[in-house]
């Protein structure tokens, strides 16, 4: 619609722009309608609300109006239509809604309601199970509107939300994402500001209005886990985590990667799921048109959705107009016009005419800064203890390092379908972690039917039986120094429960306080240990998924005591701690053994780009510029199995640092062209 025009399949229009057309497609939105036009030299997507867009008069009436069939009432357009369709009652009465004039629903021996353009057009298509009554009908719009009228004055979401503290510039930026932009907004806050929370808050309150039903959260393959713990611990939301086979209708809550959603079975799924949420985070990767990802949200119906990343431009400012197209298409006119008009001739990835594109932005678009925040920000201190291990332990871990080595590159290396490629990546990982975790899997190995490998595993495991000493365990108590009576609180981090389980052992008869957290302690017995260690423990030991979601901002120390070789999973430990409310300087100690993968990888990330120094969310901004279509652990495993010598090794590495390092010089400079764009605009 425009200037007050229902627009419809078959009706003419004229474009200043395009000249004039024939409308072959109507799609609704809650707001606007997107109509597909075909003009003289192509088909084009024109929102119904685009100030160049205006409907051909027609001899004998209004533009574009159509004969009324005898007894249909006057109300018309898509969002009578919409509303027909939303009840039984509409179909029946043939009542509709004009989204015009002030607007009246007419039943037989039925009161007339009357409301306002701006209260009703969010009403156009009632949701939920079909009206069985006029009165019905009517009291759900009212209900509706007092839930619209009365409800965003506050979020109640923040009362129903855990470990999460109640920030300015976030409140600020959900009530404008649900306000002014009706659940349409891209979420542009710079990186360590919560994003993710924002989002959590918005799909919160939505949910507890019962506005929103079911959502999608599509998020990069790496954070699946963080977005899952964070949505359920800290917003009560069950959502569940995609995998192959499973029917998107299943759960009304779903977490999935971009690349599973855009393929082509699943895009015709979740179209007919009908989500009422989308939330894409690192939404940058949205940013070409022609892609299948940007194609295929295009051409989701959705009530809602929210783009979040924190680099909304990355080469040129083609990039800024197709994110904003997906929110409100037309919002900054067609793309020839906006390059004529915000684009510095000559130069696409300089804008002009800043005022008028910050206030078109500001319409659709939230970015905080973190200089324009009150928020305190903690240092790090970074220290890494290099230790050597005893001979017993140097034997064991190159024996199995050998025996990965050999059955990795064996030409049946891939026999009896994934468990030798598996059994070899565990089995390393494992090593570097402690004696304990490796023994566990070398002996259920060599129980199991990997006959051709059972006499090196038996043998393996008689030589992993033979150690008694564990050198980073002794580092970790020299660390540490006596059990305190009072002394700060830390937490040690390790990839495996049985690596866990040792350590706090061996912690607890040295005399320390100690609890154990991990992936297989049910909900209540979690936050019973968090607690504990709030309360009165001395040290945490605990895997990946122990930390996920949990406020831990009351200790400060934190204990690496083995490296994933994933820099995200490290990434996320030190984010259980560093993070906005931590009010003091953070410590971060590393066990590196030397000689072993995890040094390689250790040197690589600390030495090369700095990661430990990194704000947290920015890792996964670096990883992203990495044209790799294997993952950063794939890369580490590849290079340590195929380069047996040290030399080789170490260029391997080194080759792999230097990418690295351009990866995280690409991700300076985008993100220093962002916020010259954003801050020449004033976004906020």
């Amino acid at each position: 619609m425009a200037n007050g025009h229902c627009y419809r399949v078959g009706e003419k229009v004229h474009h200043q722009a395009f000249g004039e057309g024939l409308v072959v497609d109507v799609r609704n939105r809650d707001f606007f309608d997107i109509l597909e036009i075909a003009f003289s030299d192509a088909v084009r997507k024109v929102t119904s609300i685009h100030p160049q867009l205006s409907a051909v008069a027609v001899a004998g009436g209004r533009a574009g109006s159509r004969p009324r069939p005898p007894g249909a009432p006057a109300a018309s357009g898509p969002a009578a239509n919409r509303a027909a369709r939303g009840s039984r009652a509409g179909r029946a009465a043939g009542g509709g809604i004009c989204p015009i004039d002030p607007l009246a629903y007419a039943f037989p021996r039925s009161p007339i309601l009357h409301l306002d353009v701006e209260s009703a057009r969010p009403f156009a298509a009632p949701r939920g199970p079909a009206v069985e009554s006029p009165a019905a009908f009517l009291a759900h719009i009212q209900a509706l509107e007092l839930a619209r009228r009365r409800g965003f004055e506050q979020l109640l979401a923040l009362n129903h939300a855990r470990d999460v503290q109640k920030l300015e510039h976030q409140i600020r930026a959900c009530l404008r994402a649900l306000r002014e932009m009706k659940g349409r907004a891209l979420l542009a806050d710079e990186v360590g500001l919560g994003k993710t929370i924002e989002a959590g808050l918005i799909l919160k309150e939505y949910v507890l209005r019962g506005l929103a039903r079911k959502a999608l959260i599509l998020v990069p393959a790496s954070l699946v886990t963080q977005w899952r713990e964070e949505l359920t611990h800290k917003f009560d939301i069950p959502a569940a985590t995609y995998s192959r086979g499973m029917d998107w209708q299943a759960r009304p809550f779903l977490i999935a990667s971009l690349d599973t959603a855009k393929s082509a079975g699943n895009r015709r799924a979740i179209a007919a799921a009908g989500f009422d949420l989308l939330i894409v985070d690192e939404a940058h990767r949205l940013r070409n048109h022609l892609t299948q990802a940007w194609r295929f949200i295009d051409s989701l119906s959705l009530k809602y959705l929210l783009l979040l990343t924190a680099t909304p431009v990355q080469n040129d400012m083609r990039e800024l107009y197709n994110l904003v197209t997906l929110l409100r298409p037309g919002a900054l006119g067609t793309y020839r016009s906006f390059r004529r008009e915000f684009v510095v001739r000559g130069d696409k990835r300089l804008p002009k005419n800043t005022h008028t594109l910050s206030r078109l932005l500001s319409d659709v678009m939230i970015r905080t800064t973190r200089s324009s925040t009150s928020i305190q920000f903690p240092r790090r201190e970074v220290r890494t203890l290099h230790i050597d291990l005893t001979p017993e332990e140097r034997a064991f871990y190159d024996a199995v390092s050998a025996f990965v080595q050999r059955r990795s590159e064996a030409p049946n290396a891939n026999r009896g379908g994934m468990v030798w490629p598996l059994l070899m990546i565990v089995l390393q990982k494992e090593i570097g972690s402690s004696t304990a975790a490796a023994l566990g899997t070398l002996a259920k190995a060599a129980r199991g039917r990997l006959a051709p490998a059972r006499g090196e595993l038996r043998e393996l495991l008689a030589l992993g039986e033979g150690v008694r000493t564990q050198a980073k365990l002794e580092a970790l108590e020299n660390w540490l120094g006596s059990p305190p009576r009072r002394r700060e609180k830390v937490i040690v981090f390790s990839q495996f429960r049985r690596t866990v389980t040792a350590i706090t052992e061996r912690l607890r008869e040295r005399g320390w306080r100690v609890g154990a957290f991990h992936g297989s302690l049910t909900g209540a017995a979690k936050d019973a240990v968090v607690a504990a260690f709030r309360d009165h423990l001395d040290v945490l030991v605990s895997t990946e998924a122990g930390g996920e979601g949990r406020n831990l901002q009351f200790c400060r120390r934190l204990v690496n005591y083995d490296l994933p070789w994933n820099p995200m999973r490290v990434e996320q430990r030190i984010g259980r701690i560093h993070r906005i409310g931590q009010t003091r300087d953070v410590e971060i100690v590393n066990l590196s053994a030397r000689g072993t993968l995890e040094a390689y990888v250790l040197r690589v990330l600390q030495d090369k780009i700095g990661m430990f120094r990194m704000v947290i969310g920015e890792m996964d901004q670096v990883l992203g510029n990495l044209d790799w279509e294997e993952s950063f652990e794939a890369r580490v495993f590849r290079l340590w199995t195929t380069h047996r010598e040290r030399p080789d090794l170490e260029q391997a590495f080194e080759e792999l640092g230097e990418r690295l390092d351009l990866a995280r010089r690409r991700y300076e400079h985008v993100k220093a062209y962002d916020r010259e764009i954003f801050e020449s605009t004033a976004v906020r």
